[in-house]
């Protein structure tokens, strides 16, 4: 899986949506959502690095965000990664918060092309 979006989800359903270990990680963030949110799903295994070209491609995709918010989940993001997600204010849950950086992503599996 490279990922998965989810657009104009009802917030309270976040929880739900996300694989089990995410669980108490989206209840967490409830408060912190509008009403109806984008979700976005990259690799989510504690192993699985999530590096700056996977989280371009899928904002590409993504296009212009019509929710009022963004929840990504993904193992491990890298501090690239991290920034782009920043820049649009996503709300991030991730198992493992390293400061890798795509250059030096030393022997983790990656989750790129």
């Amino acid at each position: 899986m490279k990922f998965h979006i989810q657009k104009h989800l009802d917030s309270f359903l976040v929880k739900e949506r996300v694989p089990t270990e995410y669980k108490k990680l989206a209840m967490s963030c409830e408060s912190q959502l509008d009403d109806t949110c984008t979700l976005i799903t990259f690799p989510h295994d504690r192993k699985n690095l999530v590096k700056s070209s996977l989280v371009h491609k899928a904002l590409s995709k993504l296009g212009e965000v019509s929710d009022a918010s963004l929840v990504v989940i993904g193992g491990c993001f890298t501090a690239e990664s991290i920034a782009l997600l920043n820049e649009v204010d996503a709300v991030i849950l991730s198992l493992f918060e390293g400061h890798r950086s795509d250059a030096n992503q030393g022997n983790s599996h990656t989750n790129d092309d």
